[in-house]
């Protein structure tokens, strides 16, 4: 399986607490699993994306660098990139940033 992981525009607003602004950074990883459509889905895209949202949960912080990080959408599917079909899926995570003053 290959990986893409894409930043996708995050929107910024004014937290709660004073001067701190709330940041969700949002991203996908694209998975690329195969070049031919699955015999069974859960053993061969299924189950590699879930392992994908297991090593992210398993570090939320994702080492320091944000605040929490949780699966906001799980879509296996048809993926069509360079004129080819491939076979895999997107996970959509977002991420909790703030900042201060």
């Amino acid at each position: 399986p290959k990986a893409i992981i894409n930043a996708e525009p995050s929107p910024i607003a004014p937290a709660e607490m004073g001067g701190m602004l709330d940041v969700s950074v949002v991203f996908s990883v694209i998975l690329v699993v195969r070049e031919y459509e699955p015999k069974d889905w859960f053993e061969e895209v299924i189950k590699v994306m879930g392992d994908v949202v297991d090593a992210i949960l398993a570090n939320r912080t994702l080492g320091g660098k944000v605040k929490d990080v949780y699966p906001v959408g799980f879509a296996p599917g048809e993926i069509k990139f360079a004129d080819k079909l491939l076979f895999g899926g997107i996970i959509r995570f977002q991420a909790v940033l703030w900042f201060g003053s």
